[in-house]
């Protein structure tokens, strides 16, 4: 069972992934702020790693949607902005891409790069090493978050990776299941059908 904080970060990411969801967001932005459960710092996090799955239109609007419902202050300044040197984040990313994809970590890279060279390289530059390794928010919420976005987004192949994800960064089984639940938002077919990935 998720607890509130991340229950409450995995909304958002769904709310985010979609702009139908937009003014839900902003409402869920602002009772997220109130709630006292999570940092704005976490919620940042969260929505900016949006434009990895969902696109950068939706990073963005995510982003109007927190400064609106969320503004920053001095108070909010995350550590997660300061400069690493370069190879500091290439192994951050290396070290975070071989713990999510585990014993399959060289197919799963051999197979992106087999699809495109650019695609692969991008996925560890601009996926694992600037975004999924920031810190500021830890891999088990992330590959939640994640994995509730591509139930709604309905991208079948990803979500089975970062369930998979999930699973090697350390989620359990009922976490999994609720955020792909909380993707689903209600709707049966995407339900059954990720549910079948977590099994």
């Amino acid at each position: 069972m998720m607890n509130q904080r991340t229950k409450i970060l995995v909304e958002l990411s769904v709310l985010a992934a979609r702009p139908e969801h937009h003014d839900r967001l902003r409402e869920s932005l602002s009772e997220a702020r109130a709630s006292g459960h999570l940092k704005r710092e976490e919620a940042y996090e969260c929505l900016l790693q949006l434009y990895l799955f969902a696109g950068f239109p939706a990073a963005l609007e995510a982003m109007r949607a927190l400064r609106s419902a969320w503004p920053e202050t001095d108070d909010d300044k995350p550590e997660a902005r300061t400069s690493v040197s370069y190879p500091q984040f290439v192994e951050r990313g290396q070290k975070l891409f071989e713990q999510v994809y585990g014993a399959n970590a060289e197919r799963v890279r051999d197979e992106i790069r087999s699809l495109s060279i650019e695609l692969g390289a991008w996925t560890m530059t601009d996926g694992y090493s600037k975004t999924l390794s920031r810190p500021g928010l830890d891999a088990i919420t992330r590959e939640l978050a994640v994995v509730a976005a591509l139930t709604q987004l309905g991208w079948d192949r990803q979500l089975f990776s970062h369930i998979l994800g999930a699973r090697n960064v350390g989620a359990t089984n009922d976490e999994i299941e609720e955020a792909i639940s909380i993707g689903a938002m209600g709707d049966e077919k995407k339900l059954e059908r990720a549910m079948k990935f977590s099994r």
